[in-house]
């Protein structure tokens, strides 16, 4: 396909008008419509953009070749689903689905259909994400990463936990940069006198298997906004921060003494540091992520995050959650009804 695309976004939410917004500035794009289960909520996002508010599912799909769905958590297995068995292309915004059954049927549906599935784990396309994948290329083996995701609460997401909300993606991130599986999971949670269930502020350590381990935080009762990852190789130290679009990389050696009669008496052992602060050009996430997916629908790319590779970000949150009581179907049906 090489054509203008037609697209639409299913959900006028928050994020749903970002997706909007961000597909009105693309190339190669014709943004349709707007679909949303709330005809009002879907009608003030057509008349923002001057677009069309669709009044069905099945009218979206008589009129574009691909979605973004941007709806509920639970409803994703569903709506995407629908869409993929009537040959629409579909970007699913992380979680793919909430169920290991509803994440298979999207794979299988993508699949069956031939069409492209690419899941929303928008931090794959920061650009400090991306330069990171490059340097652990050459620095050495990894020995251990830790991500913090810390902000104080949000009344924008309702419909799942912090794990689900803010742990997902650093889970992602790690995975794709150990590329091994995760052996051992241990996790616990802070009570709070407002939070008893200590669902809003998570610790989970992974051990893979070839002995890497990651140690993740996630909260939504801190009083800053924090989002870094940091690695150590063999070779280097690597602090990188989300928000920022940043990495140092800090190294020590020892001192180019010609000679051991050089040394001070003082510091027999010579040692020497470095910090290289890189040049990272910055970048929009979602924008490069929507151009990702007019790429993948036009054969220029392939998905960069799969049904596959978000389905296996789920399994190690759910079992962290598992580790922590949490009882996924009744969370979900709490979390609906509200």
């Amino acid at each position: 396909m090489t054509n203008t695309i037609k697209v639409a976004v299913i959900g006028a939410g928050v994020m749903g008008r970002n997706h909007l917004k961000t597909y009105k500035s693309l190339q190669g794009v014709e943004l349709v419509g707007v679909y949303d289960i709330f005809p009002e909520a879907a009608q003030k996002a057509a008349d923002m953009f001057g677009i069309k508010a669709f009044a069905s599912m099945e009218d979206v799909a008589k009129e574009v070749d691909a979605v973004s769905v941007v709806t509920t958590s639970v409803t994703h297995a569903d709506v995407g689903e629908f869409f993929l068995n009537q040959g629409i292309h579909c970007l699913m915004e992380k979680p793919l689905a909430t169920t290991e059954e509803g994440c298979q049927r999207l794979i299988n549906a993508a699949k069956k259909n031939n069409v492209t599935l690419l899941v929303g784990h928008i931090e794959q396309f920061n650009p400090a994400v991306e330069q990171m994948h490059k340097i652990l290329n050459d620095a050495g083996k990894i020995r251990s990463l830790t991500a913090q995701r810390m902000s104080a609460a949000s009344g924008r997401i309702t419909d799942v936990d912090v794990a689900m909300d803010l742990m997902i993606h650093d889970v992602e991130v790690v995975l794709s940069l150990v590329k091994d599986k995760v052996k051992n999971i241990q996790a616990a949670a802070v009570r709070t006198a407002d939070h008893a269930s200590g669902k809003d502020y998570i610790t989970a350590l992974l051990e893979f298997e070839n002995g890497v381990t990651a140690n993740l935080t996630a909260s939504r009762i801190t009083q800053a906004r924090v989002r870094t990852l940091t690695v150590t190789t063999d070779t280097n130290y690597i602090d990188m921060d989300f928000i920022n679009q940043s990495i140092n990389v800090h190294s020590q050696g020892r001192m180019p003494y010609v000679n051991q009669e050089e040394i001070p008496e003082w510091m027999n052992y010579g040692l020497k540091g470095s910090v290289e602060q890189l040049f990272i050009p910055t970048n929009q996430p979602l924008q490069a992520e929507l151009n990702h997916f007019v790429s993948c629908i036009n054969g220029q790319a392939a998905p960069r995050i799969t049904g596959e590779d978000a389905l296996a970000a789920l399994r190690v949150l759910w079992e962290i959650q598992d580790k922590l009581g949490f009882n996924k179907a009744e969370e979900m049906l709490t979390l609906a009804a509200e």
